[in-house]
């Protein structure tokens, strides 16, 4: 899927609507954009696996009816549904404002693939109208890079992922076997290995999966052990080595087009590498390029 904004995507009163997607190749796990109906009544809605609704927008009531029992909650941005595997309602009304969700699926194959088997499945309670602000952010943003068409690339929004799956872990899932990791960070080996495959590599779209198979890790593992190793994610990092590399680059070279500089050190764009510059470093390239002709 690739939208500018959430703006651009339709609300409806078709629940099961599937209004953008993404498959679990480009975030390492399933990402949908569904509506929250303002009307609408359903009738034998079953989820074959678990998954983490985030209402990005939208407020109302819903009634479920599960085998003997009937409830009613609330609807409001942010509010969290987490759905065990194999949930059914047999009956659900829904009363208020249109608004959109983002659910996120956990496959046994892709939390196996993301953990290496180190987590074979992500067994969840169902739970309803909860709060969790990093649990809401972290999959509201997953939702907004995969439709934005990766703005900030491939390895952020795969860390996003294993953020998310390891707090869902952790904190909301029935009994997750947490083994030890075998080693506490990189090894020196892995360390020297690491930087020559990002100095090779640096202009390439990298992604931490492509990254932990070159150590032969998991890239559940891989993100926890660079975190300990180096103090920061993996994005961070890379996103801090292009930028120290297209400093280097306009400094020492004064025809080298900042387009070329940006695409060679891995940014999406000029404005991209400008942008990011200007954040990080608080001068444009075109002003670091002036500022080092002065100085010489």
């Amino acid at each position: 899927m690739s939208v500018a904004s959430w703006h651009d995507l339709p609300l409806s009163d078709t629940v099961n609507l599937v209004l953008a997607q993404s498959s679990a190749d480009v975030a390492g796990l399933p990402v949908s954009v569904l509506p929250i109906p303002g009307q609408c009544e359903l009738l034998d809605n079953h989820h074959e696996t678990a998954r983490i609704f985030v209402a990005q927008q939208g407020y109302g009531k819903r009634w479920a009816k599960r085998g003997l029992r009937t409830f009613s909650m609330h609807t409001a941005p942010r509010m969290i549904e987490l759905y065990e595997k194999g949930l059914a309602f047999e009956r659900e009304i829904w009363e208020g404002e249109q608004g959109r969700c983002v659910c996120i699926t956990f496959p046994d194959e892709d939390v196996q693939a993301i953990t290496h088997g180190e987590v074979q499945t992500l067994t969840l309670n169902t739970r309803h109208e909860l709060f969790d602000d990093k649990l809401s952010s972290l999959t509201l943003e997953i939702a907004r890079q995969t439709m934005a068409g990766l703005p900030n690339g491939r390895m952020y929004v795969q860390g996003l992922t294993i953020s998310l799956l390891g707090l869902m872990a952790q904190h909301y899932s029935i009994g997750t076997r947490k083994q030890p990791l075998k080693t506490r960070t990189l090894s020196a080996r892995q360390m020297q290995f690491l930087a020559e495959l990002l100095r090779h590599n640096l202009g390439g779209e990298l992604s931490i999966d492509w990254l932990a198979r070159q150590l032969d890790i998991s890239p559940y593992h891989f993100a926890r052990l660079f975190k300990a190793t180096y103090g920061t994610t993996p994005h961070r990092y890379v996103q801090a080595l292009r930028l120290n590399t297209a400093a280097d680059m306009l400094a020492q070279s004064r025809d080298t087009p900042i387009a070329v500089v940006a695409a060679s050190c891995g940014f999406s764009s000029q404005s991209h590498l400008t942008d990011l510059m200007k954040r990080n470093l608080g001068v444009t390239p075109a002003e670091l390029r002036r500022s080092s002709i002065g100085a010489d």
